[in-house]
């Protein structure tokens, strides 16, 4: 075998070792398991547009996340549910955000335990039962920034505001 032939086999061989231990690496997703009733999936494609859609929802963390109520479509089946699927009989304070300079196409993505903004725009009293620690908004300033807008405080009551 030529030493160029010899070279490229053990840098092959090098490359597989090397995604091999990489892909180890890699966490199993957390399934969500069944969405609540009149949900869909806005990851895949769910739309208020839907008839069938009473709320829009995000897998994250094996929680399904309330991120836009889609109340014209009949009672509003998931309206203020928040992160468990229901409010178990507590108060549902809306929350509400400002949205002024919202933009999109903030990098990098944001990373665990940080949630969009519309994670947080649901029942004050549930928003925080999820794994979120902060809700951020892609806010176009100078440049397009990540920009803390709600977060949840050590006793898991949400505040409105950044840090």
């Amino acid at each position: 075998m030529s030493s160029s032939a010899a070279r490229y086999r053990r840098l092959l061989l090098l490359a597989v070792a090397w995604l091999a231990v990489g892909c180890q690496s890699l966490e199993e997703p957390i399934a969500c398991g069944q969405i609540p009733d009149g949900g869909c999936p806005a990851g895949r494609g769910g739309t208020c547009d839907d008839e069938a859609c009473a709320g829009l929802y995000d897998c994250a963390e094996g929680t399904w996340l309330l991120v836009a109520d889609c109340p014209e479509h009949g009672s509003g089946g998931a309206g203020g549910q928040g992160a468990g699927g229901g409010t178990g009989g507590m108060a549902c304070t809306p929350v509400e955000l400002d949205h002024e300079g919202e933009s999109i196409g903030c990098s990098p993505d944001l990373q665990h335990p940080d949630c969009p903004a519309a994670a947080a725009e649901t029942c004050a009293e549930t928003a925080c039962l999820s794994d979120c620690a902060d809700f951020f908004m892609c806010i176009e300033r100078d440049d397009k920034q990540w920009t803390v807008v709600a977060h949840c405080d050590e006793r898991g009551q949400l505040i409105v505001g950044g840090r």
